[in-house]
């Protein structure tokens, strides 16, 4: 990894990780018990950006944080008691964007995922900022995205979460996207069911974002 492309790898994720820790920081249980029907998409940081989960995920608005670009993504039927629509891959999703100018994945896919294995790259991928508590990280980076697989040993993120969280970074304009996919303990994601849960929630919510699709419902 060359100096100057790590250094801006280690500076960019950095702080959209702290941004994602303090999204994260009061949040406990699933928010559930919604009134409505449960939203399949929401506008984030003054309508600049929107985020939208696949088929049959819906926005948890209660335990987002729109203003800051952090959103909590489940279930519909988990969201709201008038939603019956649940997705195949049943687990829980967290994005957070970053600030414009953040991006800094595109050109340096590899470079990235290199430092995600490293001391610095596992304290930002652990929930508490510390590296001992990351283990078996497997990073891969291609294609203007970075994803990751890993433990977490200092305990789940959210209530009703265990064991493996899948990591994902990309681009979206000029903002560094940070997206997370976590397991239910009821119902734990496989390897391959967590990766396919993260590259598809990665790919709409690039098409959320998409010029022609900011108009769309």
């Amino acid at each position: 990894m060359g100096q100057g492309v790590g250094r801006g790898v280690r500076l960019g994720v950095a702080a959209i990780a702290l941004a994602g820790l303090a999204g994260c920081a009061d949040l406990g249980a699933l928010g559930g018990g919604g009134s409505g029907p449960g939203i399949r998409a929401l506008a984030l940081m003054g309508g600049a950006v929107r985020v939208r989960g696949p088929e049959g995920y819906c926005v948890d608005q209660r335990a987002s944080d729109a203003r800051r670009g952090f959103a909590v993504l489940a279930g519909c039927a988990l969201i709201s008691d008038q939603a019956a629509v649940m997705p195949t891959l049943d687990g829980l999703i967290t994005v957070q964007f970053g600030e414009s100018g953040s991006a800094i994945v595109s050109g340096n896919e590899e470079a990235f995922a290199d430092f995600l294995t490293s001391d610095a790259g596992r304290a930002v991928l652990a929930d508490d900022g510390d590296a001992s508590h990351i283990a078996d990280v497997a990073a891969t980076g291609a294609n203007g995205t970075v994803v990751a697989r890993f433990e977490d040993t200092s305990g789940p993120a959210f209530e009703g979460t265990t064991g493996a969280e899948w990591r994902g970074f990309q681009d979206i304009g000029s903002r560094l996207v940070t997206m997370s996919v976590l397991s239910f303990a009821r119902a734990p994601l496989s390897r391959a069911e967590g990766e396919r849960l993260l590259a598809v929630a990665m790919a709409e919510l690039a098409r959320a974002n998409a010029p022609d699709a900011q108009d769309a419902p």
